[in-house]
């Protein structure tokens, strides 16, 4: 796995896609949320690299990155990821970020507007009044680092997945809780990154994003973020196309795989990236 740089910590990343050298697909970087590692990504993951060029990194204090040792700020997690592009010999990226993730990318699209192609925000807010309750995202995430794997799913559950999933798909929570839950990030990392999020409003700023294409995707039945919050987001962005998922929480990829690939593929094709075709 290669590691960039960023102000004397390490930043994992991994990249997927097609063989072939001549065509190694449009670059798409991945960034995920709050106390999660790059290997969250993985059902997404195979839909993406037939065709592009997918980069996924580890945000600082997650998966194979270097431990957080003091504050986070949100230009920390967004200078990791132009680290992580300078890295990968990436000039400009269409950009997805779900939950954290989505904060980080709307920061990045507008601190560093040249890197960014086009953007996918998911599940996510433009912060200040419209972010998600504190209280919310700490129950979901960074309380629950500290009481390990199997009490933490138990008690975040509800607040992350669709009723639906939480009834008839066991497959799809035993993955998620093999591949996610089970990885060990630290209360210190969640807590400051909960502190970086909280800090997050880019309400005043979104009108300068006209003209970037962008994808703002939102569960129906999202209880930690409410759909509100991405009608509000995709409002306060010139020309942003808003999908709201059906029978679908927090997780998106996990509450509506299919749909949500579906969506940012032809996203991703309708704002003329250049996909090379799969073998």
């Amino acid at each position: 796995m290669p590691f960039a740089e960023y102000h004397g910590a390490r930043i994992a990343w991994s990249a997927t896609g097609p063989t072939e050298a001549d065509e190694p697909g449009e670059p798409v970087l991945l960034i995920m949320g709050l106390a999660g590692s790059s290997r969250a990504w993985w059902r997404l993951l195979k839909h993406l690299a037939p065709r592009y060029r997918a980069i996924a990194f580890d945000n600082r204090g997650t998966g194979a990155s270097d431990a957080v040792r003091g504050p986070l700020t949100m230009d920390d997690l967004v200078g990791a990821g132009i680290a992580v592009l300078d890295d990968a010999g990436v000039e400009a990226a269409h950009v997805i970020g779900v939950s954290m993730g989505g904060m980080i990318a709307q920061h990045m699209a507008l601190d560093h507007r040249q890197r960014v192609r086009s953007l996918v925000l998911g599940c996510t807010a433009s912060g200040g009044r419209s972010g998600p309750p504190p209280w919310r995202l700490l129950l979901a995430n960074a309380a629950g680092t500290a009481i390990g794997p199997a009490r933490r799913f138990a008690l975040t559950a509800p607040l992350l997945y669709a009723p639906r999933t939480l009834r008839e798909h066991h497959d799809r929570l035993r993955d998620d809780f093999e591949v996610r839950f089970a990885d060990a990030t630290s209360p210190v990392t969640a807590w400051a990154q909960l502190a970086a999020v909280a800090r997050h409003d880019t309400s005043a700023r979104l009108a300068q994003l006209e003209g970037l294409p962008t994808l703002v995707l939102h569960g129906a039945e999202d209880r930690l973020v409410d759909p509100t919050r991405g009608v509000e987001l995709a409002s306060a962005i010139p020309g942003a196309r808003y999908v709201e998922l059906p029978s679908c929480g927090h997780m998106l990829t996990t509450d509506a795989e299919e749909a949500t690939a579906e969506a940012i593929l032809d996203f991703l094709e309708c704002c003329g990236a250049r996909a090379s075709q799969p073998a």
